[in-house]
């Protein structure tokens, strides 16, 4: 049984109850007054009788009496039997005999010869209400002498309270409907429509799809709960959205636990790494510097081994940055000019790139203004840029350099892009480019340090490192760092 039915008969029935008893005693009522209307009715007809009686009695003409009795009967619609009784309460003359018996009411009779007052009184004689009147017949000296009984069959009374009876239904059936009604639809605005709304509410909340807050339009009971539910889906959603954020929190940390842990094994690496190469290396350098010494300053093997000094350096200074990568230190940040870094850069790519059949291509402008830059650590950022688009062009394809002024957040800086034309990267890799040890190259190819070095480097400068990929297309890294101030135009 739904709420509205429940409601609907909590209302009505004791309305019912009430109404029913109501129609109860108003029909009771209305019988009341009919009958009472037709015994006053009943009382001046009596009257009359009563005196013509009482002179045809002194007279002693008994057959006018019952003739007269007889007329009357006959013509008068309120009276269907006359009869006298005597002192002994015995009936002497009677005008015609009836359906509903012969029956004496003695105490009424008796009452009348002894107080000589005319009773009227109605009695039920199956279902049909019978009008007994009795008056008292006095003697020409005043002493009573007997009484006279008129009947009247009250069907018409009977007819008009059947009447009045569904009358009184017909309208308390009408009130009964209309309140009804009325009921429902006060049921339906005021309690049901906010319930369903209160229920679609939590239904949607349940569902973790909170909807707009309720509507608060009235301060009754009903409000005060809009009210509280609205409060209590603010309050949910903040904690969801607190929850939601220290979830992200909890990430973020484990991300850079894991991150710190990758840093912990690089750093093992590339201590072992320095150790390892490092004296080879000093070796190398030391002999070709004394080799140096030896030459002439015009010899021809000069310049060779200036490079191979010079590489050695660059190959030093690669390890140090590797180390630093492990044990951070604040780089040494000067203004930087581009072009003479690429100048001495490129030359030492083009072997490899011709020995892929790469074609290796810089445009810097002329009025391109300095950057705020360690030169070694962007020095490694673009050979880690160049090289790893060498290894993904195919032969016949091109790696470019571009740079230009950039706006970022507001700040002036310069934007370097190195451009290849290989197969790009897969979209669900790009977000994972940067992370230490990640590489798509063969085992024993790559360690997957070189990009998340060059973040690491770019964000040391308080720069941005992006990239942009399509399938077939290549990928362009580009690298945002800020213009040196003293240099801006």
């Amino acid at each position: 049984m739904g709420l509205r039915l429940r409601l609907i008969l909590v209302l009505i029935i004791p309305l019912v109850l009430v109404v029913g008893v109501y129609g109860l005693v108003r029909i009771r009522h209305e019988q009341a007054q009919l009958l009472d209307e037709d015994r006053r009715n009943m009382a001046p007809t009596a009257k009359a009788l009563q005196i013509a009686v009482e002179n045809a009695l002194r007279d002693r003409q008994i057959s006018d009496i019952k003739r007269l009795l007889s007329e009357i009967v006959e013509y008068q619609e309120q009276i269907d039997r006359i009869r006298l009784f005597d002192r002994k309460l015995s009936p002497t003359l009677v005008s015609n005999p009836l359906s509903i018996g012969e029956e004496v009411p003695v105490e009424a009779v008796r009452r009348v010869i002894e107080t000589g007052q005319p009773e009227g009184f109605y009695q039920r004689r199956g279902r049909q209400p019978v009008l007994f009147y009795l008056v008292p017949l006095r003697a020409r000296k005043g002493e009573i002498q007997g009484a006279m009984e008129v009947v009247h069959l009250a069907s018409g009374v009977e007819q008009k309270v059947q009447a009045a009876t569904r009358d009184v239904w017909l309208r308390l059936g009408v009130l009964l409907l209309v309140v009804t009604v009325l009921t429902g639809l006060v049921l339906q605005r005021q309690v049901l429509r906010p319930l369903s709304r209160l229920m679609a509410g939590i239904r949607s909340l349940g569902l973790g799809q909170p909807g707009p807050p309720l509507p608060v339009e009235r301060r009754d009971e009903l409000g005060r709960v809009a009210e509280a539910f609205n409060q209590m889906a603010e309050q949910l959603e903040a904690a969801r959205l607190k929850l939601l954020a220290e979830t992200d929190r909890t990430l973020e940390l484990e991300h850079q636990l894991r991150q710190a842990e990758t840093l912990a094994v690089a750093g093992k690496l590339a201590t072992g790494l320095a150790h390892e190469v490092g004296t080879p290396l000093n070796i190398i350098s030391g002999r070709a510097e004394f080799l140096l010494q030896t030459l002439s300053p015009g010899d021809t093997r000069r310049p060779d081994l200036e490079v191979i000094v010079a590489q050695i350096d660059r190959i030093s200074g690669i390890i140090r940055s590797l180390l630093d990568t492990v044990r951070p230190q604040k780089p040494e940040v000067q203004p930087t000019a581009l072009a003479p870094l690429l100048d001495r850069l490129l030359p030492l790519l083009q072997h490899g790139a011709k020995r892929r059949g790469v074609a290796l291509a810089a445009a810097v402008p002329a009025d391109l203004p300095p950057m705020l830059a360690d030169p070694n650590q962007l020095q490694q950022v673009l050979i880690n840029l160049l090289m790893n688009a060498l290894e993904a062009t195919p032969a016949g394809g091109r790696v470019e350099v571009r740079a230009g002024r950039s706006i970022h957040e507001g700040r002036a800086g310069v934007a370097v892009s190195v451009r290849d034309t290989g197969p790009g990267i897969p979209p669900d890799l790009l977000p994972r480019v940067f992370d230490p040890f990640f590489t798509t190259k063969p085992p024993g190819q790559g360690t997957g340090l070189g990009l998340a070095i060059c973040r690491d480097i770019v964000r040391e400068h308080a720069g941005e490192i992006q990239v942009e990929s399509r399938s077939d297309r290549g990928a362009t890294f580009t690298v945002w760092l800020p213009e040196a101030e003293g240099h801006r135009s």
